[in-house]
């Protein structure tokens, strides 16, 4: 693409294609180079959780900020819905929870056709001091087999091959999303149909600030 753009530097509409290129060749790259190193901090242990506190509402809205427009141009429908939100101040690893919901979205709208929709719904419970955070993410699109969903948070997991093809992606990320539920001591489901959609729930405890003040413990690994 460098090529064609140096060949074609006197033609702008030209120029841009290649630069489109370019640009979303490059985020493809970089995607899967994070998602090959998270899964080699996974594998040897090495991958921090975080406790630090952070404000619920500004997790929603950079999630939504960056699926909202995704899911526009590609004509899907995208939503979210909140229920029993008491404690919007909590204390967790922000930016994993962030990777985790952002995973599953993004596989949402990869597998969900033009016209169908996407919906991330959120709840809250209190257990054990804290809370108890359900993330639901669900769609309406091409689902899963039976037997893949029983091998679906293996590393370099997908359907067949015919998948990476058409939709793209390595096969790492439910298997890195499963590794970052588990070491926040969460657990995750998923229901499928071929055919008719999948929902993903994940279930994560969380702590509250005591009296403003994030707990001493910092992060586990």
């Amino acid at each position: 693409m460098t090529e064609i753009a140096k060949a074609n530097v006197h033609n702008a509409e030209s120029m841009l294609e290649c630069l489109n290129k370019i640009t979303k060749s490059s985020n493809l790259l970089l995607d899967l180079i994070n998602e090959v190193l998270d899964m080699s901090k996974i594998e040897s242990g090495k991958l921090a959780v975080h406790h630090e506190a952070f404000d619920l509402p500004k997790l929603i809205d950079s999630i939504v900020s960056i699926m909202h427009p995704q899911t526009e141009s590609q004509g899907q429908r995208f939503s979210v819905a909140l229920s029993g939100i008491e404690e919007e101040r909590l204390v967790g690893d922000p930016l994993r929870i962030n990777q985790i919901l952002l995973n599953l979205l993004s596989n949402a709208r990869k597998f969900t056709p033009e016209g169908g929709s996407i919906k991330l719904e959120i709840s809250q419970k209190r257990k054990n001091g804290g809370v108890l955070m359900r993330f639901t993410v669900s769609d309406t699109g091409i689902g899963l087999s039976e037997a893949f969903q029983r091998r679906l948070f293996n590393p370099f997991e997908q359907a067949d091959s015919s998948i990476s093809q058409k939709y793209g992606g390595t096969g790492l990320g439910l298997a890195i999303t499963h590794n970052l539920v588990t070491l926040m001591n969460g657990t995750i489901e998923v229901r499928s149909k071929e055919h008719e959609g999948t929902c993903f729930t994940v279930e994560l405890p969380l702590a509250l600030p005591l009296n403003g003040h994030v707990p001493k413990k910092e992060q586990v690994a």
